[in-house]
């Protein structure tokens, strides 16, 4: 699709204008309404499933492939490395003294872009929209400064925290964007074991 031209859905109730192109191969695009968009994606949409199930997606699949940590709408998709996590697997992991610090991701259309380039400086993941809160910072801070280990549930997770730490290594509350792409020999500077 060109910038300016225009995709309708809905029957034509909701349409939407292309303003720009993604490094992705993705559009940037403005809808025509000010209505509650989520709802109608809800009423109208398919559950995103990662292109390596090869299925049609179910009813079934708008609760099973979501995270339980789910709480905000905002994510193309769920974080892959999260669905392995269940309410009775946190529940164990915290009466092992297991803190749990959320991080808001909302997944990004690149998480279903394969590198397709043998250099990897040149690979350009799409922005992707975290919140890390001065909670989720203060426990992740608290347990490196007394020399515990901090595990990362997935990529965008890490990709978050790196975006936001300090050169100490402690990391800061943060609300924004991080299209940060980790490959070796990159040294991690957050706190992750």
């Amino acid at each position: 699709m060109r910038v300016g031209n225009k995709l309708f859905f809905d029957e034509g109730k909701l349409w939407c204008e292309v303003l720009d192109n993604t490094t992705s191969s993705g559009r940037t695009v403005r809808f025509n309404l000010d209505k509650d968009l989520f709802k109608i994606i809800e009423r109208i949409g398919a559950t995103p499933l990662p292109p390596y199930i090869k299925r049609k997606v179910t009813s079934k699949d708008r609760e099973s492939y979501q995270t339980v940590f789910a709480k905000t709408i905002g994510a193309v998709a769920a974080p892959a490395a999260g669905l392995h996590f269940t309410k009775a697997l946190l529940k164990k992991l915290e009466a092992k003294g297991v803190k749990i610090a959320p991080v808001l991701l909302h997944v990004g259309l690149g998480a279903f872009h394969p590198v397709e380039v043998e250099e990897l400086t040149r690979h350009k993941l799409d922005s992707e929209y975290f919140e890390i809160s001065s909670e989720t910072a203060n426990i992740i801070n608290k347990t490196t400064d007394t020399k515990h280990s901090v595990f990362v549930v997935g990529t965008s997770t890490c990709r978050a925290l790196e975006s936001s730490v300090t050169a100490d290594g402690h990391v800061n509350p943060a609300k924004g964007w991080t299209d940060k792409f980790i490959f070796p020999p990159y040294l991690l500077r957050s706190p992750i074991s």
